[in-house]
């Protein structure tokens, strides 16, 4: 989902078996249910090896 420029906020929950993150934008200008958002849900083990894998890479350029 495209969010242009409109501020977001972002929440992330996480259970044994998957990470969840809620997107929602035009949450200052609108009413519930009128805003814009995206609801991402990954599976743990594959969102731990992504962020293992970033920590790695950043690491590596310092």
């Amino acid at each position: 989902m495209d969010f242009d420029d409109a501020p977001v906020r972002v929440e992330v929950h996480a259970s044994e078996e998957t990470v969840e993150i809620f997107v929602e934008a035009d949450f200052e200008a609108h009413p519930e249910e009128r805003r814009r958002f995206a609801i991402i849900s990954i599976p743990r083990h594959l969102f731990s090896e992504a962020t293992g894998r970033t920590a790695r890479r950043a690491a590596k350029d310092r």
